[in-house]
């Protein structure tokens, strides 16, 4: 991805010597993206809850009425025969998404930082986030993430104007069949202009050309089920005992 972005007409990245002084007080982003239209920040994933998850399912089936599991078995099917399934599955989806959240809310600040110390008050914020193996965290819980964090008041969020997750964990079914890897592209409704709307789209297809692959654009309207993981190791189940 640091190649990838570095291939980008007029992309800069800040961490060349000409910005070290920028660094000394604060973080500022890491790129500068179309001749300073974008301010980007990237983030990588790193540790999955999967224990706190864990001990929230095992709490959950020792209250009544009580559920006896042998081995590795799917959440949701257990979720299902619960009459607070519906709430254990929020507050799971809230803990699985903890580590997109925590990386924007960070990437927030760089790009702040940034903006104010290269004065670039008119640039677009940009955090792309990367989830690669051996994180379990889907696409669905991913988008989830980062709909909360833009819409919480409390951290608020408030110099990112676009997300691009690009996951490569799982794989997702295609309407023709195939299989292929989700990108995730996401925006603040009605705040930036509709050119540069065009301009992330462009990003995530010369994405798909640098990696020599098809792309196959689904409009969000299409359903969240779109997003559901399949192939090895999903749908993610837990050790419960």
């Amino acid at each position: 991805m640091k190649t990838f972005l570095l291939t980008g007409e007029g992309t800069e990245c800040l961490d060349h010597k000409q910005f070290s002084v920028h660094h000394k007080a604060g973080k500022i982003a890491d790129y500068l993206l179309w001749n300073r239209q974008f301010i980007a920040e990237l983030k990588q994933i790193e540790g999955y809850p999967a224990a706190r998850m864990t001990k929230l399912m095992n709490e959950a089936l020792r209250q009544e009425p009580r559920i006896f599991i042998f081995g590795t078995v799917n959440m949701q099917r257990v979720l299902a025969d619960r009459e607070n399934g519906a709430e254990i599955n929020e507050m799971m989806m809230s803990i699985g998404g903890r580590p997109v959240r925590k990386m924007l809310q960070q990437a927030d600040l760089q790009i702040k930082d940034t903006r104010l110390k290269l004065q670039l008050s008119n640039a677009a914020g940009l955090a792309v986030v990367l989830i690669d193996e051996p994180q379990k965290i889907d696409a669905a819980v991913a988008a989830n993430a980062v709909r909360v964090a833009l819409q919480a008041n409390e951290p608020a969020i408030r110099e990112i104007d676009y997300v691009w997750v690009s996951i490569e964990t799982h794989q997702v079914a295609l309407p023709d069949g195939r299989l292929g890897y989700p990108e995730l592209c996401i925006w603040r409704a009605n705040r930036r202009s509709v050119m540069e709307r065009h301009m992330m789209g462009e990003m995530i297809e010369a994405w798909a050309q640098f990696n020599d692959v098809e792309i196959e654009n689904l409009d969000h309207t299409a359903g969240w089920q779109t997003l559901t993981p399949v192939g090895s190791g999903w749908p993610l189940s837990l050790r419960l005992e």
